[in-house]
């Protein structure tokens, strides 16, 4: 049986520190917050998959009053499968990724797909409340590339989408 409930997330490096998956609680409380997503502008983040562990980079869009980049988050295993995105204020996100080649192979297409799926599992498994619609842009990004058929809107659609770790539950 297929179980698309779950992230097959078993641990988390957050910002260059392992744990549990509860170690990603704050920023997920945060993004739940209006007044502190406000507050910082929303969040830039990049995020990986390596098996069962999901690696986040995740920092304030921006600090003490100065702009945040995506470059200035290195994460350990940082590779063309990275995700690069943003939750804005208004809790949109736009998840992106920069291939090595305009042509992606089937195994490309399942891996990113996969990320997409299991980063959206954590969130809604870990306590994340919100619409979390997704950009224009993130979403043309999925229709060209082919990831998706349909493309899902939003994280909650992108959570019940099948990822190929589910069959490995079966």
């Amino acid at each position: 049986m297929v179980n698309r409930n779950q992230s097959h997330v078993r641990e988390v490096t957050l910002n260059g520190k392992t744990g549990k998956p509860s170690i990603a609680r704050s920023f997920i409380e945060a993004l739940n917050d209006e007044r502190i997503i406000t507050e910082k502008g929303g969040f830039l983040f990049k995020a990986l998959a390596a098996g069962d562990r999901l690696v986040l980079g995740v920092t304030p869009y921006f600090i003490d009053g100065g702009r945040t980049y995506h470059y200035d988050t290195l994460l350990p295993g940082e590779d063309e499968f990275t995700l690069i995105g943003s939750v804005t204020p208004y809790g949109t996100f736009e998840i992106l990724f920069k291939p090595l080649s305009i042509k992606l192979s089937s195994g490309d297409i399942r891996k990113y797909a996969d990320t997409y799926v299991m980063l959206a599992r954590f969130l809604l498994e870990n306590g994340y409340s919100g619409q979390g619609r997704l950009d224009a842009v993130t979403i043309s990004l999925l229709c060209e590339a082919g990831l998706f058929n349909p493309v899902p809107e939003d994280i909650i659609g992108l959570a019940s989408s099948a990822c190929s770790l589910d069959k490995q539950d079966s």
